[in-house]
């Protein structure tokens, strides 16, 4: 557990580090520096192709995560697993390049009333989620390896870095708005590339399969394994992207630009809990293989027990400040607050279940994460055509996070039937008093004119009363004899 700290501790510096320039891309860089259509032709660009790169790599990081353990062999170079992972996303571009031809016309007929700006750069879905599929794939192979924390540099720091750079140099007109789509794709690419090169300079991967090793594990088994679980990333990765894609359908660019900047607001609730899972993940995959039952249910109590306490004081802090922080952006971002909200406490509840994720999907019983992921697919799709034509992006708000709250609540009841692991107790039900009580007073706080003093006054008091009730019910003993020191 102490290396999962550290990791942990690591990635999340990293990663809330990327956040801070995230939000200074998202919410002041970007709202100001690209057009509303634009920023909304990034976002559902971004969200189509992760949509298809969730089947091109066919379930290739699922694999590495539960089966690379059983290949793991630095002096054979891993029986060559490296190459034998790279044909996976292979065969899924030319698979789904043929797909997306097919039915290119159809697709675009969908979005070209309200979207054609999207429909302008159609071509450009292929390679980017060809480069998405591939990062995936290089990533888990990181993860395999516990090498966690450039994943999050890469993800949290470079991208949006190049990324602002990019913009400020369309925003001088020194480039066209063709050239800044396809340097912007690029800058996914460069990220391939500099992936590569860093497993190689910490490992010794081979492109080389040992067929006769790859058998004598079972060949078949790691690509039914794949191919299932496949279904159950398409199924995860699309409730995420689903309300973009949705909106852009039913209602203009401008909405989809609108609703990243809130939505993406709400997404910082969430980090900690991707930290964490980035090692997590691969530990409790290893969990299983030593059947060390106990240290996987440490995992899962502490988890839940650390990413409630730090969640809870993020929905707080955001909740109570998402005016004056809106109030800097330009007027058409304002109508993106109940956005926030909604899909803030959506990101709280989700964070609150721990690494039951990793926890499902890493045991024997994956299939049963697989049947939710499709019948909670269904239930997103269903709730997005009601609710945004009655709502507008306020209901595909509530239709993704009614989603992940019933995914969420199902899996906590399959664990516990199956592998009698509940992580809640008496601290549980103290962190949410601390979160309450956090709350209350914020919220009897008095407004003031400049939004910035009003942020940093009410988040100081937040976090005062916070970290005081926290110590005083003792919530985290482990770390009170630091504090005394």
């Amino acid at each position: 557990m102490d290396s999962i700290k550290k990791q942990g501790i690591r990635n999340a510096i990293i990663t809330y580090t990327g956040v801070v320039i995230g939000f200074a891309s998202l919410l002041f860089i970007q709202p100001n520096l690209l057009k509303p259509e634009e920023l909304g032709l990034t976002r559902i660009l971004i969200a189509a192709a992760s949509f298809v790169a969730t089947i091109l790599p066919f379930g290739v990081s699922s694999v590495t995560i539960k089966f690379f353990p059983f290949f793991r062999n630095e002096e054979k170079k891993h029986h060559g697993y490296f190459g034998f992972m790279l044909l996976f996303p292979l065969v899924g571009a030319i698979l789904c390049g043929i797909l997306i031809y097919t039915f290119k016309n159809i697709i675009i007929s969908q979005y070209i009333e309200q979207s054609f700006l999207f429909t302008r750069f159609f071509d450009l879905l292929l390679p980017f989620s060809i480069v998405i599929g591939f990062n995936m794939a290089l990533n888990a192979y990181c993860e395999s390896l516990f090498k966690t924390t450039i994943i999050s540099f890469f993800e949290g720091i470079f991208t949006r870095i190049v990324f602002i750079l990019l913009i400020i140099i369309y925003y001088f007109h020194l480039i066209d708005l063709t050239q800044f789509m396809y340097l912007f794709v690029l800058i996914y690419v460069l990220q391939a590339i500099s992936m590569v090169f860093y497993i190689y300079s910490v490992d010794s991967p081979s492109l080389k399969i040992d067929t006769s090793y790859f058998k004598s594990i079972g060949t078949a088994k790691l690509i039914k394994y794949g191919l299932l679980l496949t279904a159950a990333n398409f199924s995860s990765l699309s409730l995420k992207h689903l309300d973009a894609l949705m909106i852009g359908k039913y209602m203009s660019l401008d909405y989809v630009g609108v609703f990243a900047v809130a939505a993406y607001i709400a997404l910082v609730i969430e980090i900690p809990l991707t930290s964490l899972e980035r090692i997590t993940h691969s530990k409790v995959a290893q969990g299983w293989v030593n059947n060390d039952v106990e240290g996987i249910k440490k995992i899962y109590y502490q988890s839940v027990k650390y990413l409630m306490l730090g969640g809870g004081l993020l929905l707080v802090g955001i909740i109570i400040n998402i005016q004056d922080l809106l109030s800097l952006l330009p007027e058409t971002y304002h109508k993106g607050a109940t956005v926030a909200i909604i899909t803030c406490i959506g990101g709280f509840l989700n964070i609150a279940t721990g690494v039951n994720t990793s926890i499902l999907f890493t045991s024997e019983k994956y299939i049963y994460g697989t049947y939710l992921l499709f019948l909670l697919l269904v239930i997103a799709v269903v709730l997005n055509i009601i609710l945004i034509p009655l709502y507008g992006i306020e209901g595909a708000a509530l239709a993704t996070v009614s989603s992940s709250v019933i995914y969420n609540g199902l899996k906590y009841f399959i664990i516990l039937k199956n592998f009698k692991m509940q992580p809640y107790d008496l601290s549980s039900l103290k962190i949410l008093l601390v979160i309450v009580a956090a709350f209350i007073i914020a919220y009897l706080l008095p407004s003031f004119n400049n939004a910035i003093v009003s942020m940093a006054i009410k988040s100081a008091v937040i976090s005062a009363v916070y970290a005081g009730t926290t110590y005083l019910l003792k919530i985290v003993p482990e770390f009170h004899k630091y504090i005394s020191k």
